[in-house]
């Protein structure tokens, strides 16, 4: 009885936890990698442009508004990128550009230029930010 009741129990953890796809899995609606901060709070999804050098993170909300498109502003002025790379890891500080929609005061997008990102290669990093008092960060990996 108790063997059944475990495995029972196993099959329910996997059904439960199996689908779930970790945000380094993921892809965003402008098909770069995606960071998770917190527990579902947010995502942030990374695009670089090799021509320009430029980067662009888009902030959404939980998985559901990622997903969507549905992008969620943050009262942040900047957001911090590190790319992890082994013959020259490299350290961004993002700038706010508030869009339309954005809230007075907040932002949904963040962009940066460096020479860093006039690449084709896969980007992998960190980015971290600091809501109010509370600090973030999340790994990404472009697949």
């Amino acid at each position: 009885m108790r063997a059944m009741f475990l495995m029972g129990l196993a099959v329910a953890v996997g059904l439960t936890f199996g689908g779930v796809s970790r945000a380094e899995d993921e892809v965003g609606p402008h098909k770069g990698p995606v960071a998770e901060w917190g527990e579902e709070e947010y995502h942030l999804e990374v695009v670089a442009d090799a021509k320009t050098g430029e980067v662009t993170v888009y902030v959404y909300g939980n998985h559901n508004d990622l997903h969507k498109g549905k992008a969620k502003a943050i009262e942040a002025k900047t957001l911090t990128l590190s790319l992890k790379s082994s013959d020259s890891p490299t350290t961004v500080k993002l700038e706010a550009k508030p869009t339309k929609d954005d809230p007075e005061g907040k932002a949904s997008v963040f962009v940066a230029k460096n020479d860093a990102f006039k690449s084709d290669k896969k980007l992998a990093g960190t980015i971290s930010g600091k809501l109010g008092t509370k600090p973030y960060s999340g790994d990404f990996k472009q697949k």
